[in-house]
C-alpha cells in the first residue's frame, strides 16, 4: 500500500443494506446508568481513535469487536475484527450481537445495517481538539462514564499545556507536514490544512503550519506552492510504518529534488512513524509532544 493509499484509509477510518440471512439475537440486558437508562454492554467500535477512547473511559471490557485497523491498546488487538467504515463485515457484526456500534462520521453503510437490525449507532466526528472533547463527553454519557470522561479531558489538557510551556517563547519554524505522497517522488503531496488537529498540535508544539491558511483539511500541495512557502522543517508522517534505516534515508533523499527549500538545505527533514500520529484520540497530546521533540530538541526536559 502506498503512502497516499494508507493516508486515505487511515483518515477515512478516523474521520468518516446488505441483507444477511441471520437474525440478530438479543444482547444481555445492560446495567442502568446514573440517569436510570440502560448503558450498552456489547459494543463494536470501528474507528481506531474511538476504540482508544472507549478503553480510556474504562469500558474496554464491554467491547466485543473492533475495526480492522485497530492497533491499540494491547487488549483491543485481541478483539474480533469487524471490517471498517467502508467495508464492514456484517456477518461478524451480527454474530457479536452488539447493542451499540460506534462510528466516525456518517458511516452510511453501517447506519443502514444498524437500522435494519435495530442496533443503536453512535456517530462521533472528530476533526479537531474541540470535537475530541465533545466526543469524549458524549461517549462518557452514553457509556455511563461521565466522571471518567471529565478526568480524561482534564488529563489531555494538562499534557498539552505542559508541551506548550516547554516551548514557550521559542522561535516558531515554518513546517510542512507531509502525510502521504507517491513513493520515490514528490508527486501527490498530501498535507494538513488549517482546520485539523494536526495543525493544532503543531501550533502547541511551537511550530507554524506552512499551509495553515488552506481551508481544506487534507489538501494536495504542488511542488511550486511548496517552494513559494519555503518551509524551515519538513515532517514526513508514516504512522505505524516499520521501514528500516535505508528506507527512511530514501524518503529523505527524495527531497533533494527541491534543494532550494530551507528545510532541505539545512537538513531538517524528519520521518516520523509513531502509530498515534494520525489519531485524534486520548493520545493526542503525544502528537504535540513528538512534534515539539523534533522542532525544539533543546527544550526537551524543560519544566
Amino acid at each position: 500500500m502506498s503512502g497516499a493509499q494508507r493516508l486515505v484509509t487511515v483518515l477515512a477510518l478516523s474521520l468518516v443494506g446488505l441483507g444477511i440471512a441471520f437474525a440478530l439475537q438479543p444482547a444481555p440486558h445492560p446495567s442502568p446508568r446514573p440517569d436510570g437508562t440502560a448503558a450498552p454492554q456489547r459494543i463494536i467500535v470501528l474507528a481506531p481513535s474511538h476504540v482508544e477512547m472507549v478503553f480510556a473511559l474504562g469500558a474496554g471490557q464491554r467491547v466485543v469487536g473492533v475495526g480492522d485497523y485497530c492497533f491499540a491498546p494491547p487488549e483491543a488487538k485481541a478483539k474480533p475484527r469487524c471490517g471498517g467504515t467502508f467495508n464492514p463485515n456484517y456477518e461478524q457484526m451480527l454474530a457479536l450481537r452488539p447493542d451499540l456500534v460506534v462510528v466516525q462520521g456518517k458511516a452510511e453503510k453501517v447506519e443502514a445495517f444498524c437500522r435494519r437490525y435495530g442496533v443503536r449507532i453512535l456517530h462521533l466526528t472528530v476533526e479537531d481538539l474541540g470535537m475530541l472533547y465533545a466526543a469524549v463527553r458524549e461517549l462518557g454519557t452514553v457509556l455511563g462514564a461521565q466522571p471518567e470522561a471529565e478526568k480524561l479531558i482534564a488529563r489531555v489538557r494538562a499534557d498539552l499545556d505542559a508541551v506548550a510551556q516547554r516551548v514557550a517563547g521559542r522561535p516558531r519554524p515554518k513546517v510542512f507536514v507531509c502525510i502521504g505522497r507517491q513513493v520515490g517522488s514528490l508527486r501527490s503531496l498530501y498535507s494538513t490544512g488549517g482546520p485539523t488537529f494536526l495543525t493544532e498540535m503543531l501550533t502547541i508544539a511551537g511550530g507554524q503550519n506552512v499551509i495553515a491558511d488552506v481551508a481544506t483539511r487534507y489538501p494536495t500541495v504542488s511542488k511550486e506552492d511548496l517552494v513559494a512557502r519555503a518551509p524551515d522543517v519538513i515532517l514526513e508522517v508514516h504512522a505505524g510504518w516499520q521501514g528500516d534505516q535505508a528506507s527512511r534515508a530514501k524518503l529523505v533523499a527524495d527531497w533533494a529534488a527541491l534543494a532550494s527549500l530551507p528545510a532541505v538545505r539545512n537538513r531538517r527533514i524528519h520521518v516520523l512513524t509513531d502509530d498515534y500520529l494520525l489519531l485524534p484520540g486520548p493520545r493526542i497530546a503525544q502528537v504535540a509532544a513528538r512534534f515539539a521533540e523534533v522542532l525544539h530538541p533543546e527544550a526537551e526536559g524543560r519544566q
